[in-house]
């Protein structure tokens, strides 16, 4: 029999926090509410038998912790804040092997939800992961094949992720890009969502440091029995022959 690939995790969802992490949706550099989830990993083995918090890892501590770093601070970016939660999370505890941080920037933009960070930082270099998201951004476009789609614009749901960004290659604000891609975006007329989310993906690829990124498109108007018709593609720079960075 085999045994099951066992993991044990320590969450803090959704942890609500003021700091400067560069310009808001206005260019000001102010702070902005910044939502954070927390996920460290470390066995709970000991503690599932002792039932004692001493051999686990202190969920109260580590928000104290976090909220002390954070909380009315300034950093250069948002990708600089969860480096700090990350770094600050495996430093706290010998016993956690790898912390994943998502760290969402609510003021970041006029048209999306907000600029988020998910990365994942562990003793194994080799084991990181950088994604960088721009999540609902909402664009009203022409699109659909009924006769009513090619009248009257709908509104269209966005989530763009950014694979391992390097974002110390970025040379336009994110309020740049944003506003670049909405106007690329809203410039269309496709009949489909699998044409559209392509073009999406080839836009984005054009942004600085982009090498991959992965576009969602949904159509909350499609059903009214659902949320959403949505696609989701992933594509690179290579496909579509743009030369590697």
């Amino acid at each position: 029999m085999s045994v099951p690939n066992l993991k044990d995790t320590i969450l803090i969802r959704d942890l609500r926090l003021n700091s400067t992490v560069g310009p808001d949706r206005w260019g000001k550099v102010r702070p902005q509410p910044i939502v954070v989830s927390i996920q460290v990993e470390a066995s709970l083995a000991a503690a599932g038998v002792s039932d004692d918090v001493a051999d686990s890892i202190h969920y109260g501590n580590l928000t104290k912790d976090v909220v002390r770093a954070v909380q009315d601070a300034t950093f250069p970016n948002l990708f600089a804040l969860a480096e700090s939660i990350a770094s600050l999370a495996l430093n706290m505890d010998d016993r956690v092997s790898a912390a994943n941080i998502r760290a969402h920037a609510m003021n970041q933009f006029l048209h999306a939800e907000s600029l988020a960070v998910e990365i994942r930082r562990s003793r194994t270099t080799s084991d990181a992961h950088n994604l960088c998201l721009i999540h609902d951004l909402r664009a009203n476009i022409l699109i659909g094949v009924n006769p009513p789609e090619r009248e009257e614009k709908q509104t269209v749901l966005l989530n763009l992720q950014f694979h391992d960004l390097d974002w110390s290659k970025l040379t336009s604000s994110w309020q740049k890009i944003h506003a670049d891609l909405l106007k690329a975006i809203e410039s269309t007329e496709y009949l489909t969502l699998e044409a559209f989310v392509v073009a999406v993906a080839r836009s984005a690829c054009l942004i600085d440091a982009v090498d991959q990124v992965t576009v969602r498109a949904q159509k909350p108007s499609a059903l009214t029995v659902a949320h959403s018709s949505g696609v989701e593609i992933t594509r690179n720079r290579a496909f579509f022959n743009f030369p590697p960075r």
